[in-house]
């Protein structure tokens, strides 16, 4: 986990970039901020804090080859001290606008950030941020003194909500560094040009990871391939959804084996949930892990997933998140509907 307490920035560089459509180039600065005690705190918590809530790591990734991804290049030429800092931030503001081919786009502060005492995992270590702003905020400042005093509107950001931005820890270099980003912009494909085109990222290969794919390739087997291919009710379903949320929250080790024969119990089940595994990966292009340690944070993430509602009409949702052998289903001959019925002992 990420601790932005300790860090420290070490220097700031911002430029301004916009988008190529627009043919303005980027307006890069001379040299790197001058910064006061106070401002230098500011900044720290608005490029930081965000960042403490996050735990799934990414990584620089290329499709050809890692060196082949220009900020991975870049980050280890400022972590290794081969390239000017503020020359590096230039080169990176000139790539961002290369990446930036969409008028919808918006021209923003451009800010690259070198930290020291950087905590993370109990370590510390050096840190590259990457942030930019695209949206401003309206403020009032009150001037004057005594019996005259003035307001103007002014136009600044918002220090408390980060546009988009990234922290580069320098460790893990040779799987391309551990990487954590944000982006609370546009979430259309115009607004993935900061993650998968200008920072070329990938989901690390790590137990977050592991637990959220896991967990989303269960829930699709059982409310997709399962109906399709056995004769399996909606309260079948619940039963199978809760055994499998039941199994990640209380396992600390997942083992592939063991999951399918635990949950899905039945031998045909079993055998379909491997066949389905198998084309899953080759749909996404990857091989997952049979074996990994739990992330609970990871489970807590997409446990709403897990959950099974029945849908009854416009008039009723049903929560089913426990034994399914409470609930009967039915058809009413005199009143023309479907019913179910539910047995309990206690009611809140």
């Amino acid at each position: 986990m990420f601790n932005p307490a300790p860090s420290q920035i070490a220097v700031l560089s911002v430029h301004f970039v916009g988008n190529k459509v627009a043919d303005v180039l980027p307006d890069l600065s001379a040299a790197p901020l001058d910064l006061n005690d106070i401002t230098r705190e500011v900044l720290k918590n608005y490029f930081t804090s965000p960042f403490a809530r996050l735990n799934g790591f990414e990584t620089f990734y290329h499709s050809s080859s890692l060196e082949y991804n220009t900020c991975f290049n870049l980050a280890g030429k400022i972590f290794d001290g081969e390239m000017d800092f503020h020359k590096a931030s230039q080169e990176l503001a000139k790539w961002l606008y290369e990446q930036s081919g969409s008028h919808f786009i918006k021209k923003g502060e451009f800010f690259v950030v070198f930290f020291k005492d950087v905590l993370i995992d109990g370590m510390n270590v050096d840190a590259l941020g990457m942030f930019k702003s695209e949206n401003k905020e309206k403020f009032i400042k009150v001037g004057g003194s005594g019996n005259k005093l003035s307001l103007e509107v002014e136009e600044g950001l918002y220090v408390n909500k980060l546009d988009k931005g990234c922290l580069v820890f320098n460790m893990d270099k040779e799987s391309g560094y551990r990487v954590l980003s944000i982006d609370n912009t546009n979430k259309g494909s115009d607004a993935r040009y900061w993650v998968n085109d200008f920072l070329g990222l990938r989901p690390a290969a790590d137990n977050f990871h592991h637990t959220g794919n896991a967990m989303d390739m269960a829930r699709l087997f059982i409310t997709q391939t399962m109906p399709e291919e056995f004769d399996v009710s909606k309260v079948n379903k619940a039963e199978y959804l809760n055994r499998s949320a039941d199994y990640f929250k209380t396992r600390d080790q997942f083992q592939e084996e063991e999951f399918a024969q635990e949950v899905f119990v039945h031998p045909n089940l079993v055998s379909s949930f491997g066949r389905f595994k198998e084309q899953y990966e080759r749909n996404a292009g990857t091989e997952l892990a049979e074996e990994f340690e739990i992330s609970a944070p990871a489970v807590k993430k997409k446990w709403s997933g897990m959950r099974s509602v029945l849908k009854l009409d416009k008039n009723f949702h049903i929560y089913i998140h426990g034994d399914t052998r409470l609930i009967e289903n039915g058809y009413d001959e005199a009143a023309g509907k479907k019913f179910y019925k539910l047995y309990y002992d206690t009611e809140s």
